[in-house]
């Protein structure tokens, strides 16, 4: 039987893809809680502001079809902690995110993107 901690983590992470794939930014931020942190390369963003901000910069900065490359590589949840790595090439060439979960909402979550550039 999986514990309940896992099944809120899953249903978390699979609302928080869906809102990414579909562009919407409000659907996206429904599944922080309000002092969520998101640690990125560039450093911590804290709370609901920085983080909505961050999610609407990279919804409007998805290149034309990356979202039909996207490929989850490997999933892992255990309990409260999700994992996953991604790629959309020849857009992304992998990412790495890590999310943890309380009461079914995410409180951090960790993320590294290498893009591919062209030109």
């Amino acid at each position: 039987m999986i514990p309940d901690a896992t099944k809120l983590t899953e249903a978390a992470l699979k609302r928080h893809v869906a809102g990414i794939m579909a562009g919407d930014a409000d659907s996206v931020m429904r599944n922080f809680v309000d002092d969520a942190v998101a640690y990125t390369s560039e450093g911590p963003l804290h709370g609901q502001d920085a983080i909505r901000s961050d999610i609407e910069s990279s919804i409007n900065s998805t290149p034309e079809g990356m979202r039909d490359n996207f490929q989850v590589v490997r999933r892992d949840i255990d309990g409260d902690v999700a994992y996953i790595t991604w790629k959309a090439e020849p857009f992304v060439l992998m990412a790495t995110e890590t999310f943890v979960v309380t009461d079914d909402k995410i409180r951090a979550q960790t993320y590294l993107i290498v893009e591919l550039r062209s030109g």
